[in-house]
């Protein structure tokens, strides 16, 4: 007898006959199918909310917070880690991932890879700690590889945050189940669609959340981005004139005392003090830029 269907694996009644559909009718569709993805995440708000809190716990206490997936779950947890020193200025290793199949299959399908559990214990072990933070990522809530990581990481005691599109999901025993209710997929299985999008998401929302509660974001300005190319230079500039209320000439002459440190140029704008009192005063602050300009 077959196994049941997963959640993602369901038949969907509403795009039954995709293939013979024009143009404008598939995007409407898609469009739609979308937009429930956007509904799930809003569902599971309050466990968001928890996984965001178990990331700035791991961050203070210095343990790192590491993404593991296989196929498109994987990738994205790749996608994630690599976005978050660029727009935070976070520390090289805070953020980490692993695929089933190695680097490799970032770009190619590694056959097999997600199949073994004891693999991805072993993946997990070998770059963690007990301060660390598990972020395992499956739609299915059933891949071996994955489900080997997170038995793994809750026998070396490390807390852990399961995002799934399968509610039996829940009883692998994630200190946290992000349970994303995005139903039967418009091309049946494919979850790179509307489970991904809401894996997206919730990842994005999770390093924002969290990274604004560890001080890296200042209003809604990213003041600690690391400004390496001219665009993002420019960036830097622009938040230090609008931080600073300054003109973006003036923010510029701030920027390139500083070599672009966003919140030093900020405190030296508005307190009116040169760069090593402003390094002292960040310090001073744990690197929280309200704080540091009394507001």
């Amino acid at each position: 007898m077959p196994l049941p269907l997963t959640e993602t694996e369901a038949f969907n009644k509403q795009t039954r006959n995709f293939d013979k559909l024009p143009l404008s009718k598939m995007a409407d569709l898609m469009c739609s199918e979308n937009l429930n993805a956007v509904k799930a995440v809003k569902k599971a708000k309050k466990e968001i909310i928890k996984a965001a809190e178990l990331i700035v716990k791991t961050y203070i206490s210095k343990g790192k917070i590491i993404f593991i997936g296989a196929g498109t779950s994987g990738r994205l947890g790749i996608l994630e880690a690599a976005e978050c020193p660029p727009t935070f200025g976070t520390p090289k290793n805070l953020f980490s991932a692993i695929i089933a199949g190695g680097n490799k299959a970032v770009f190619s399908s590694i056959e097999g890879a997600e199949d073994n559990a004891k693999q991805g214990a072993n993946d997990f072990a070998k770059i963690s700690n007990k301060k660390d933070l598990l972020i395992a990522i499956a739609s299915s809530g059933t891949t071996p590889y994955v489900v080997g990581a997170l038995d793994k990481a809750k026998k070396q005691g490390n807390k852990t945050v399961f995002i799934t599109s399968n509610k039996a999901a829940q009883k692998a025993g994630a200190t946290v189940t992000i349970y994303l209710n995005t139903g039967a997929e418009a091309i049946s299985g494919s979850t790179r669609l509307k489970a991904g999008t809401a894996q997206k998401l919730v990842l994005n929302m999770l390093t924002t959340m969290a990274m604004a509660k560890a001080g890296k974001i200042y209003k809604n300005y990213m003041v600690d981005l690391q400004a390496k190319n001219k665009k993002l230079k420019d960036r830097a500039t622009r938040l230090i004139s609008l931080a600073a209320d300054i003109t973006f000439d003036e923010a510029k002459k701030y920027a390139q005392k500083t070599n672009y440190l966003v919140k030093e140029a900020i405190v030296m704008a508005k307190l009116k003090v040169n760069q090593k009192e402003a390094k002292k005063i960040l310090k001073q602050n744990n690197g929280f830029l309200r704080s540091a300009l009394n507001e």
